[in-house]
């Protein structure tokens, strides 16, 4: 008998298996819809930006300006990384433009006690869920 170069049938099993645990850890993190836990309309708690806010869905995001722009664009990715106090976690959110071009919107999450986010670039402006509202 010939062994051709698939190998020994023994070996095709664990070759299988191994591939798939790459995959398992490569997807780790990351998916192509949001989680519950930031869906929702979020708005700031600074006056200066009590007319804008965002909303965060399954699979599209949406931008609402103080001149009533309505931005909305699809997920592609979200990448979630517990920080070690376990209660913040980094997400991004990568989406579509409207040239098609993968965005980063990068934030921080609380999740203990009533949920927040901030922005990595701007830290200090605190995003609060509007409870109440149907998304």
């Amino acid at each position: 008998m010939i062994s051709g170069p698939a190998g020994n049938k023994n070996t095709r099993p664990a070759v299988g298996l191994t591939l798939l645990f790459a995959l398992i850890i490569v997807s780790c993190g990351n998916s192509t819809s949001a989680s519950d836990e930031i869906i929702g309309l979020w708005k700031a708690t600074d006056l200066r930006y009590a007319d804008t806010s965002f909303e965060i869905k399954r699979k599209t995001i949406t931008f609402m300006t103080k001149e009533g722009d309505v931005n909305n664009f699809p997920i592609v990715k979200v990448k979630k990384e517990p920080m070690d106090d376990k209660e913040w976690a980094e997400y991004t959110i990568f989406y579509r433009n409207r040239d098609l071009r993968k965005v980063e919107f990068p934030f921080y999450f609380h999740s203990s006690g009533r949920s927040m986010i901030r922005f990595k670039n701007q830290p200090s402006l605190v995003w609060m869920k509007n409870v109440g509202t149907k998304t």
